[in-house]
C-alpha cells in the first residue's frame, strides 16, 4: 500500500515543498552564521578537531554534540552540532550537497508530511551517533544531508504511478516535466546507490576515516545514522498518517 499524494497545487503540497525549503535555510544559514562568529576566535570559522572539546571556543563546546557523553548533554545540541565544521572544505562540501538537497526537493516535490520526516530526522541522526561512543565529538551536515537525500528518495519511491510532477509550484505541467515513473525510478536507484555507498564505506569498521577532500577525518557511521533516521522518520509519519486516515474513515 503507497501514501496518495497530494494533487498537483494542492495547498498541502505547496505547504510541503515551502517546509522543504524552510529546512535547508535552517540548515544553511545559522551555519554561515556560526562559521563567521567563530572567526572571532578562529581564523577560518571551523573547529579544531584534532583538539580536545575542552579547548575549543566557548559557542562551539556550547553548541557541540559528543557521543561519548551520551543523553547527558544539553538537548539542543542534536540540532546545533550540525553547524559546525571541522575545515573551509568540510564545510563548503557540505553546502554544496545542501543545495543538491534543495534542488532534489524542487524536482520531487515532497508532500508535507515528507517535509516533516526530514525535519525529525534531522535530530534523529545526531541521536543515532551514541552508537559510536569512542568520537569525543561530531560536527557537520553530512548526516542530515544523507537522512533528507532518503526522505526525498522514498517520498518519490513510494508515489503511484499517475499524476505527473511539476517543476515548480506555480507554471503548470509541461512536455518536459518528469513523470511520476520516471522520478520513481530514479528514486529506487538513488536508493541502491546510497546503500552501496554507505557499505563501502564500511561503517562498522574504523570509527574515523581520513578524507582530503573535507581536510578531516570524517565519521562513516553518520551517514549510516543519517540513512536509517530519513527511513525511520519517514515510516512513522507514514504510519501516523495511515491510521489518521483509517480513524476517519471508521467515523
Amino acid at each position: 500500500m503507497t501514501p496518495s499524494p497530494e494533487p498537483s497545487g494542492h495547498p498541502g503540497s505547496r505547504h510541503g515543498l515551502r517546509l522543504w525549503w524552510a529546512l535547508c535555510l535552517a540548515l544553511a544559514l545559522p551555519t554561515l552564521l556560526l562559521n563567521a562568529a567563530l572567526r572571532t576566535w578562529l581564523p577560518q570559522g571551523s573547529v579544531p578537531l584534532d583538539m580536545a572539546v575542552t579547548g575549543w571556543p566557548p559557542l562551539a563546546q556550547a553548541l557541540v554534540m559528543r557521543p561519548d557523553a551520551g543523553l547527558s548533554q544539553p538537548p539542543w545540541v542534536w540540532w546545533t552540532t550540525a553547524w559546525l565544521h571541522g575545515s573551509t572544505p568540510h564545510l563548503l562540501r557540505n553546502l554544496a550537497g545542501l543545495a543538491l538537497m534543495a534542488a532534489l526537493g524542487t524536482l520531487m516535490r515532497p508532500s508535507r508530511q515528507a517535509a516533516l520526516a526530514g525535519w525529525l530526522a534531522w535530530p534523529l541522526t545526531q541521536l543515532g551517533m551514541l552508537m559510536e561512543p569512542s568520537l569525543g565529538s561530531y560536527v557537520g551536515l553530512s548526516g542530515v544531508l544523507h537522512a533528507g537525500v532518503v526522505v526525498l528518495a522514498l517520498h518519490a519511491a513510494m508515489a503511484p504511478l499517475r499524476q505527473p510532477v511539476p517543476h515548480t509550484l506555480s507554471q503548470p505541467l509541461s512536455q518536459s516535466a518528469p513523470s511520476v515513473a520516471g522520478l520513481r525510478l530514479g528514486a529506487i536507484a538513488l536508493l541502491l546507490g546510497l546503500a552501496v555507498k554507505v557499505l563501502m564505506e564500511n561503517p562498522w569498521g574504523q570509527a574515523l576515516v581520513a578524507s582530503t577532500s573535507s581536510a578531516i577525518n570524517v565519521a562513516p557511521w553518520a551517514h549510516l545514522s543519517g540513512c536509517a533516521a530519513g527511513a525511520l522518520a519517514t515510516w512513522v509519519l507514514w504510519v501516523l498518517a495511515a491510521g489518521s486516515r483509517l480513524a476517519r474513515r471508521c467515523h
